[in-house]
């Protein structure tokens, strides 16, 4: 048999081999699968992303209080992962014997768009040179930080979600969630003036009724 024909039936063998390995359900497939996203070859479906984040970030924190979590506790979670990155891989060096799976960044990418989608979404807030500073060599979170939130396919998505979300303004209507900016709260002296005249004439005309009739009572 000819070099080239060795070299065909090699290249067939080997592409029919890798197509069963990924496409039929087998435990090497799910593996070459789950590197392959975990590494940026394949992309994490929102789905899959939202199991990812509560995989991984349940290994040191409770469901609880992930669902806490707020702008008054800390800077967004594009900052607050990286660091994530950075702990569990000084744990791991300290702990040898105790398993802890590390985050790719390609998989902090994904989960910082779980957690902004399901709980809150607070980069703006922010200064971007302030969160940058605290992404620090991260650059696929730096990239994510200056993408919008229409262009960030697993946010968007999840962000119509209103099943999954857990932060502690889910369930409350637009108008609620916006009550603590300063530009919507009422400040005093704010009240219509049709309120002020109703609250200036109400009461004599009712008092002035009420005494007419106290008085053919006591006639």
């Amino acid at each position: 048999m000819s070099k080239t024909k060795i070299l065909i039936a090699g290249s067939v063998i080997f592409a029919v081999t890798l197509v069963a390995v990924i496409f039929v359900p087998n435990p090497v497939g799910s593996f070459v699968i789950s590197e392959a996203k975990a590494n940026g070859y394949l992309e994490y479906s929102p789905e899959e992303a939202v199991t990812l984040a509560r995989k991984i970030c349940t290994q040191c924190h409770s469901d609880e209080r992930i669902k806490l979590y707020c702008p008054r506790c800390g800077p967004p979670f594009v900052a607050v992962v990286p660091h994530m990155q950075v702990f569990i891989k000084n744990f791991k060096a300290s702990r040898p014997n105790i398993h802890f799976e590390n985050i790719t960044e390609h998989q902090a990418v994904a989960i910082v768009q779980v957690w902004n989608a399901l709980v809150g979404n607070w980069e703006k807030d922010f200064r971007e040179k302030d969160v940058l500073k605290l992404i620090g060599h991260f650059d696929l979170l730096a990239t994510l930080l200056k993408t919008p939130v229409e262009e960030r396919r697993i946010e968007y998505a999840l962000s119509k979600r209103d099943d999954l979300k857990i932060g502690h303004m889910s369930g409350l209507a637009d108008s609620q969630k916006d009550l603590g900016k300063p530009e919507n709260n009422p400040q005093p002296g704010d009240k219509p003036m049709d309120t002020l005249k109703g609250q200036k004439d109400g009461p004599h005309d009712h008092t002035g009724h009420d005494m007419g009739d106290m008085k053919h009572d006591m006639h």
